[in-house]
């Protein structure tokens, strides 16, 4: 286990994650976050989370499906069985190797949500419990990432609300 060298590949993987925000092109957004899969991948591995590599990998696996493919209830079901098979031998008597598993197959669960407020609280459950993962597996830069990635969703689904309130004020005038 390498913590320096894990939490610079980390650091690269989450400056990758920020950049993607900017791309509007939904055919590049995907290439660059398998890229960044990859990244955090590669970053877990460095630091002993072998079950987090397994479960980037299978976003990369989910990611080409569901630009080729609907995303159906089957792929979704797929998808998890395969990655729970593949993180089993990673599994010990402790919880939190667990967390990757569980992350991944919600966020594949509900990636195709029309509810933006859902998919939010997805995302910020989801983040939660890799933090925790990552907390356990001394992965500090992604920590952080993290932290600020549950804070702007969070900001974000407040102006959402905000705007909700206010379209239905509008409507009762």
């Amino acid at each position: 286990m390498n913590v320096v060298a894990g939490n610079i590949v980390s650091f690269i993987a989450c400056t990758v994650m920020v950049l993607i925000g900017f791309i509007k092109n939904k055919k590049r957004y995907i290439i660059v976050q398998n890229l960044q899969f990859a990244l955090n991948g590669t970053a877990h591995l460095l630091l002993g989370g072998t079950g987090g590599a397994i479960a980037s990998g299978i976003s990369i696996v989910r990611n080409v499906i569901f630009t080729k493919w609907d995303c159906t209830p089957v792929i979704k079901i797929i998808l998890i069985a395969v990655q729970t098979a593949l993180s089993i031998p990673t599994i010990t008597a402790n919880p939190i190797t667990w967390l990757p598993v569980i992350a991944a197959a919600m966020f594949t669960w509900y990636i195709d949500t029309k509810d933006v407020m859902w998919f939010k609280w997805v995302i910020i459950i989801t983040l939660i419990m890799w933090g925790v993962y990552d907390i356990y597996h001394q992965n500090y830069v992604s920590i952080w990432f993290r932290i600020f990635t549950i804070i702007s969703n969070g900001i974000s689904m407040w102006k959402i609300h905000k705007d909700r309130m206010n379209e239905k004020e509008n409507l009762r005038a």
